[in-house]
């Protein structure tokens, strides 16, 4: 039996996607997709989906500026 659900899916302008998926024993972990379709996380467990969405989100702001 699987633990992990997909929470949140969230996109972002030139195709980027934010995925927040749900772990029952560890907690909310984010994900990120970029327009080459890497996936990407910064491998933390948070305690709700809003903070690993914000998370997500910052992983992508970053790396649209650093473009």
């Amino acid at each position: 039996m699987t633990t992990d659900m997909l929470s949140e899916l969230v996109g972002f302008p030139g195709g980027w996607l934010v995925g927040v998926s749900l772990d029952i024993e560890w907690g909310y972990q984010c994900w990120v997709i970029t327009p080459e379709r890497q996936v990407h996380t910064d491998g933390e467990f948070y305690e709700n989906n809003l903070v690993a969405l914000s998370a997500g989100r910052f992983l992508v702001e970053h790396s649209l500026e650093v473009e």
